[in-house]
């Protein structure tokens, strides 16, 4: 446990640092098997319990990354008819893409600002979104938006755990990223119950699953 502690210190405190979470973040918009939210809240943690990383420096790099990762999808999105047919044999696709289609259409911003938080919702999303169409300036703005309160949302939760456990930074990190699936997951059942609520019984479809994506 000693030795795992003090190699996350060295990453932590390597120059290279913001390199590895810039392309772990824009990766875990395009491909979500990437621990983007893990990342961020070890290094949030860490920006606590020790003089690197920087928080000034992780903000506007955590974004950026989380920016980028969003336009590159956007962009796939937009030539990306034999992906889009491939992703939709599957059930899960399909309602992945179905779901986002439907937000896009009706909710616009709003969909692209929510499926930041949710695990492999950011990813539909910001595909369909090319795939649709839709206006690259009104999605950059949006996903701007949405990588701001996710990089706040995220390295917030790693700093309050770096706190609360200065001995034990590693505790931190691992309550900050179960504390974050849990808001998730709350926020993704909410969001589902009051769509359902709000929905006539023919209307009524079945929702994504996201969060069992990791």
């Amino acid at each position: 446990m000693e030795s795992v502690l003090h190699l996350v210190e060295g990453v932590m405190s390597s120059p290279w640092l913001y390199l590895l979470l810039f392309s772990v973040v824009a990766a875990d918009s395009v491909l979500p098997v990437f621990p983007g939210e893990t990342v961020v809240i070890t290094a949030g943690a860490y920006a606590v319990v020790q003089d690197a990383p920087s928080a000034w420096i992780l903000l506007p790099v955590t974004i950026l990354a989380a920016v980028a990762g969003d336009l590159t999808a956007h962009h796939l999105g937009r030539g990306a008819g034999p992906l889009s047919r491939r992703i939709r044999r599957s059930r899960t696709g399909d309602r992945l893409f179905t779901w986002a289609e439907n937000g896009l259409h009706t909710r616009g911003g709003a969909i692209i600002v929510t499926a930041r938080f949710i695990p492999g919702g950011r990813t539909a999303t910001s595909l369909t979104s090319g795939m649709i169409r839709y206006p690259r300036p009104r999605f950059l703005g949006f996903a701007l938006l949405a990588a701001t309160a996710w990089a706040l949302y995220n390295i917030g939760i790693g700093m309050a755990g770096g706190y609360l456990f200065r001995e034990q930074p590693l505790l931190g990190v691992v309550i900050g990223v179960g504390l974050a699936l849990v808001i998730s997951t709350v926020i993704e059942k909410v969001r589902i119950a009051r769509e359902r609520r709000g929905r006539s019984p023919s209307e009524a479809s079945p929702e994504p699953e996201l969060l069992r994506s990791r």
